[in-house]
């Protein structure tokens, strides 16, 4: 008889099963089991970037804000990231498309960084090992199958035909998440027919740690720094122009950058292959169901010209486990009341950071002579006012 049959007595049961095995999830997985929790980790393991002499860095970026450093640290994986693979990002200047400039400095804001520069794999690497040293803590590398859910119990129906009971299912598991369809939320999708085209490049000149954006009438480019003289490009580009991007050769692909962004780093040069990949807001009805709640990609998505979506995903984590830790001892992990909680202290920050960025994409791609003259007007008027500018990045900075 298959195991999906069985009684539930014969199924394996845990105190918390999070599905999906990224960054935000392995992060959840651990952040459990360092509160004593029985938990189970479902789905295969991200695949991480191996760096090679053609291509030494992920081209997947993240700049970690201090929010969710804080979380990292607070699991006690941050410490254990290579430090030659990661950059600190000590000011980022800021380009409209009529040459005003916008600069944070994070001297002149009284703060160490502004942000960390870490590749996803050197993430992943060091929260699976974590995870790993958690005796409390399963890996099931089957997918899942099927999810029901009731005021009780969550049972957990893998692909191998296995079975899991947990008191709570935290789902992780991205953009498409299947937690998310098993639970009937609806996930509003809006595409922003653009394409986040992403590379690696050596510049002529040093980067001083200094992030780049500018907003352009072929949308917005960024260069992060990368340890070196090395940084990592992400231009979010209209789905005709990052198919022109994705068919060039690196060479004329670094020419194109260097000519884009002003020829600011001297001339570039590419490292490793480009990679691109849709550009979509996706807005969630509710973030908690009875036994299961869902964070990361699975809970919002955000256009990346902030930079902000993984940031977003640990501070999830983050007031997942601050919720988790401050429960009464009558209630248990999957207790609704602890969910709504949970889904109460996100709601402001993840509204706030949706629409900032889709205004942002929306107020650049239009393509009229008032509005340009608005927001080249807003970037001067911004950057004059210290105050102001103080404010925005104590906000980025989560």
């Amino acid at each position: 008889m298959p195991a999906s049959s069985t009684s539930s007595s014969a199924a394996a049961r845990v105190d918390v099963a999070v599905v999906g095995a990224g960054v935000a999830g392995l992060a959840a997985a651990l952040g459990c089991a360092q509160q004593g929790l029985k938990v189970a980790l479902i789905g295969p393991a991200a695949r991480a970037h191996a760096p090679s002499a053609a291509a030494p860095f992920d081209v997947r970026i993240y700049a970690i804000a201090p929010g969710a450093t804080a979380l990292l640290a607070q699991l006690g994986a941050w410490n254990k990231i290579d430090a030659a693979r990661v950059c600190r990002v000590e000011r980022m200047r800021v380009f409209g498309d009529a040459g005003e400039a916008l600069t944070f400095d994070a001297y002149a804001a009284a703060v160490e960084r502004l942000a960390t520069i870490v590749e996803e794999g050197e993430l992943l690497r060091v929260l699976a090992a974590a995870c790993d040293y958690q005796p409390a803590l399963r890996r099931e590398s089957a997918p899942l199958a099927a999810l029901r859910a009731d005021a009780d119990a969550a049972r957990i129906e893998l692909d191998d035909g296995r079975t899991i009971e947990a008191r709570v299912v935290i789902g992780a598991d991205g953009a498409q998440s299947a937690v998310r369809a098993a639970i009937g939320a609806n996930a509003d999708v809006h595409d922003y027919r653009q394409q986040g085209v992403v590379a690696n490049f050596a510049c002529e000149h040093p980067h001083q740690d200094t992030a780049f954006q500018w907003f352009t009438d072929e949308g917005v480019l960024a260069l992060l720094p990368l340890p070196g003289e090395r940084v990592s490009m992400v231009w979010s580009a209209p789905d005709a122009l990052s198919a022109q991007l994705m068919q060039l050769a690196p060479e004329a692909l670094a020419a194109r950058v260097t000519q884009r962004s002003g020829h600011a780093l001297g001339a570039l040069a590419s490292i490793g292959a480009a990679h691109a990949f849709p550009l979509r807001r996706i807005r969630v009805d509710r973030l908690v169901a009875p036994r299961v709640a869902l964070l990361g990609d699975a809970a919002h998505v955000v256009h990346p010209l902030a930079g902000q979506g993984l940031n977003l995903g640990l501070l999830d984590v983050s007031e997942w486990l601050r919720v988790l830790a401050a429960r009464e001892p009558f209630r248990d992990p999957g207790d609704l009341v602890l969910l709504r909680r949970y889904e109460r202290a996100r709601a402001e920050p993840l509204a706030l950071m949706r629409w900032t960025t889709d205004g942002l994409s929306r107020l650049f791609a239009a393509d009229d002579p008032w509005v340009r003259r608005l927001r080249n007007t807003g970037l001067a008027a911004v950057e004059r006012i210290a105050p102001l500018k103080r404010a925005l990045i104590r906000h980025a900075l989560g």
